[in-house]
């Protein structure tokens, strides 16, 4: 800075003496050009470097505040079609059905159901049926059957159904040759008296963990008029659990008890642990488990399995399975079967049952069937082998034997239109048995045909139906083995509601008078009619 100060300083002091001169000259000598030059610059070399590559990763955790955002809209408006209300169908809580026929017979039936709605609703229902074919000495029955039965909620989420029931059943022993005897009909009575009373309790409504249970108990006791009684006590428990909502897991727990007396007592009791898993997967449905049944200390396993595959969707299935239980022979179900028998000299015990079958079903909307064949093994399988008193009635006494059964079976159920229903099942037993001589007692062949047409907006009613059955094979008075005739049962029915709660029935049974034998000389009833009242209230 000192230095730009001298500078100016001088230039200062050299224009001023210039001004002092006389005048401008002139003349201006140029001694020399003026030739600028530049001193050499020292060039650096600087080669340059990239800065190390940063690999390292870093997350950056942004949050972000939720902000709901209003929408403002305006409310569709739906616009009805015009339609004109249907007519609501009259509910009626009353049933009656009541006649009579030829020969001499009555017939009545009554029903009525209760209750309030979404808490529990009942039905009490009777019926008695009685007649006498006086053809043949003694050759009458009279039944009674009444029943209470409701459901309802315990609470929000357990529900409660139950059940009470008698049934009064008198039969005669008429197979005797009446030509040569005659009895009075209280000789030859037999009068069946059952209580029943059965309870279940389980889940109303579905629970978050997808178990549905059961707890059902059920109670009967039988007593006829020659002081036999039998007591029956069966406790079930049960769940299941449902995964993705198609495929399940059961197990079931049961204790079957029964005790019979006359002159002596017996008891029969099972229990039973019944495991299963179910698998849907597409067009497959896999059935696995067991039924574990225990008797006196004796272990049985059977299995419990069946697997179906789709072929073309609902209508076409196939089919095979394996199952198999203990199935107990008392009183009450021999009794049942066979309202002749002889149980003071019969034991009871357990059949050990093994089926193995297959075939095909399917639902076509229209058309429901079922065919399949099958092969089964029967351990202490019940017969019915004739047996004669010395006054000349047969009765049946119950023997046990190992049998080897081959069965065919079909199912079909036909509903071409609305108002047409055709319903058939046919059965064939082959039995091989390992001591008897024949499956005494038992049919190899049985048919039932059911078909009903609908008319006049459900007004009127035709139906008809066929029953078929092959020879029974027995023993005759002498010990000789024969077969009795075969059943082929065909009757017609109609029905016609005249007013809005009154009608009509008609039921002609058996016109062609079959008089087969189902137990040997105990002829089936021949024509029968039964014509009578309707009424709904």
């Amino acid at each position: 800075m000192n230095k730009s100060l001298l500078i100016v300083a001088v230039c200062c002091l050299a224009g001023s003496v210039a001004f002092g001169q006389n005048g401008p000259t002139d003349k201006v000598d140029i001694i020399k050009n003026y030739e600028a030059q530049l001193l050499d610059a020292n060039k650096l070399n600087v080669t340059p470097t990239l800065p190390p590559l940063d690999t390292s990763t870093k997350y950056q955790d942004y949050v972000v505040p939720p902000r709901p955002v209003k929408v403002k809209y305006d409310a569709p408006k739906l616009k009805p079609l015009g339609m004109k209300t249907g007519t609501k169908e009259e509910q009626y809580h009353g049933y009656f059905k009541g006649g009579g026929g030829v020969p001499t017979s009555v017939y009545g039936e009554l029903g009525y159901g209760f209750g309030v709605k979404d808490k529990f609703d009942a039905r009490l229902w009777g019926r008695h049926h009685q007649a006498n074919f006086k053809n043949r000495e003694n050759q009458r029955f009279s039944n009674t059957d009444v029943q209470i039965d409701g459901n309802g909620m315990i609470n929000q989420k357990t529900a409660l159904e139950g059940k009470i029931g008698y049934t009064y059943d008198r039969v005669h022993y008429y197979g005797y040759d009446d030509s040569l005897y005659t009895f009075d009909a209280e000789r030859v009575r037999q009068n069946f008296q059952t209580i029943d009373v059965g309870f279940r309790v389980f889940n109303g409504e579905r629970n978050d963990a997808d178990l549905n249970y059961f707890v059902a108990p059920k109670y009967y006791n039988l007593k006829d008029n020659y002081s036999n009684k039998e007591n029956g006590l069966d406790l079930a428990f049960g769940a299941s659990k449902w995964f993705a909502d198609k495929h399940v897991f059961r197990l079931a727990l049961r204790t079957d008890f029964t005790t019979f007396r006359d002159t002596a007592r017996q008891q029969l009791n099972n229990i039973y642990i019944q495991p299963s898993f179910t698998l849907h997967a597409g067009p497959v449905r896999f059935k696995i488990g067991g039924n574990f049944a225990s008797n006196r200390d004796i272990f049985h396993i059977y299995p419990d399995a069946e697997l179906a595959v789709r072929v073309f969707g609902d209508g076409i299935q196939l089919f095979v399975g394996a199952n198999g239980d203990l199935r107990k022979n008392t009183y009450r179900t021999m009794s049942d079967y066979n309202p002749f028998v002889q149980i003071r000299n019969s034991e009871l015990r357990n059949t050990d049952y093994r089926n193995y079958f297959g075939g095909i079903r399917g639902n076509l909307g229209w058309i429901n069937y079922t065919l399949q064949g099958g092969y089964a093994t029967a351990g202490d399988l019940a017969l019915y082998q004739t047996s004669f008193t010395t006054e000349g009635i047969t009765r049946f006494d119950v023997l046990y034997d190992t049998a080897r059964i081959t069965n065919i079976q079909g199912t079909v159920i036909v509903k071409p239109t609305k108002d047409i229903t055709v319903t058939g099942t046919l059965s064939q037993n082959i039995f091989k048995m390992s001591n008897a001589l024949a499956a005494w007692g038992l049919p190899g062949l049985e048919g039932n045909f059911n078909g009903e047409y609908r008319l006049l907006d459900s007004r009127a009613a035709f139906k008809a139906n066929l029953y078929i059955a092959d020879k029974i094979n027995r023993r005759d008075e002498n010990a000789i083995p024969g077969k009795d005739g075969a059943l082929f049962d065909f009757g017609l029915g109609g029905s016609y509601r005249f007013s809005k709660y009154f009608g009509a029935f008609l039921d002609i049974n058996n016109i062609l008078n079959n008089r087969r034998e189902r137990w040997h000389n105990y002829p089936i009833y021949g024509t029968n009619v039964l014509v009578g009242l309707t009424a709904r209230f």
